[in-house]
C-alpha cells in the first residue's frame, strides 16, 4: 500500500508539475504507528496538533470584559461579511469566504446559539469563538458528552483584553446548559498564546498528534 501511495503522489506531481509530499500523521503515544512511518522514510515535521480538554463539572469563572464589550451569538446572514473580514484580520489568512461562511452555517450540526462574537464599543466584531457540538464525538468520548470550543480568534487591533478568555469561558457554560460533560478544542503546538490562554481556565493537553510528511 505504502509503494503504491508513494508511486500515485509522484504521478500526480508530474501531471501538474507540483512536488506536493505523502503526508500523515500519529499520536505520540502511538508506538507502532510511528515506528511504521520512520521505517518507511517520513520525517517527522516540527509542528504538531495539540487536542485540549477540561471538564464542566468543575467550576466555570465568570467571563469578564473590558468596559463596553458584550458577548453575543453572530447576527447570521445580516454579519457575513462583517464575520469574514473578522475571520481573515484574526487568522492573517484569506481562507474564510462569504461563501464558505454560509456553508459552515447551513451544515446540520451548526448550533446559530453556540456562534459567539465579541462586541466592541463601537459595533465592531473583535473576536470570535464557534462552539459545536458533534454527534459523532460520542465513540471518540467513550460515552462522555463533547463540545468544541474553537475555533476562536481576535482581531488584531483588540488583541490582549482577555477577549478570547471571555468568549471561551462563555462558551464552556452554554456547552454545559446543554449538557456537556467536557469541553475540548484543538490548536497547534507554536500557538503557545492559545495553549496559555486555554491552561489559563483549566485546559489540559489531552493527546498530541504528530505530523510527518516523505518527499517522493
Amino acid at each position: 500500500m505504502m509503494t503504491w501511495a508513494v508511486s500515485a503522489m509522484q504521478r500526480r506531481n508530474q501531471e501538474k508539475g507540483e512536488a506536493q509530499t505523502l503526508d500523515a500523521s500519529a499520536l505520540e503515544t502511538d508506538a507502532p504507528r510511528l515506528a511504521f512511518l520512520e521505517r518507511h522514510g517520513f520525517q517527522r515535521q516540527e509542528e504538531s496538533s495539540i487536542l485540549m480538554s477540561r471538564p464542566l463539572d468543575e467550576p466555570i469563572p465568570d467571563p469578564i470584559l473590558p468596559p463596553g464589550f458584550t458577548i453575543r451569538p453572530m447576527a447570521g446572514e445580516a454579519e457575513v461579511e462583517a464575520y469574514v473580514a473578522l475571520h481573515r484580520a484574526a487568522f492573517g489568512t484569506g481562507n474564510m469566504t462569504v461563501a464558505y461562511r454560509r456553508t459552515i452555517m447551513s451544515a446540520p450540526d451548526f448550533i446559530p446559539e453556540l456562534d459567539l462574537v465579541a462586541v466592541a464599543p463601537n459595533g465592531d466584531l473583535a473576536a470570535l469563538c464557534v462552539c459545536q457540538i458533534f454527534s459523532d464525538d460520542s465513540s471518540r468520548a467513550d460515552g462522555a458528552k463533547e463540545g468544541w470550543t474553537d475555533p476562536v480568534a481576535t482581531h488584531p487591533s483588540y488583541q490582549r483584553l482577555g477577549l478570547a478568555r471571555a468568549l471561551m469561558l462563555h462558551g464552556m457554560r452554554l456547552l454545559k446548559a446543554r449538557g456537556i460533560d467536557t469541553a475540548i478544542l484543538g490548536t497547534s503546538s507554536e500557538n503557545k498564546a492559545m495553549q496559555r490562554t486555554a491552561e489559563s481556565i483549566g485546559f489540559r493537553m489531552a493527546s498530541n498528534t504528530l505530523m510527518y510528511c516523505k518527499k517522493v
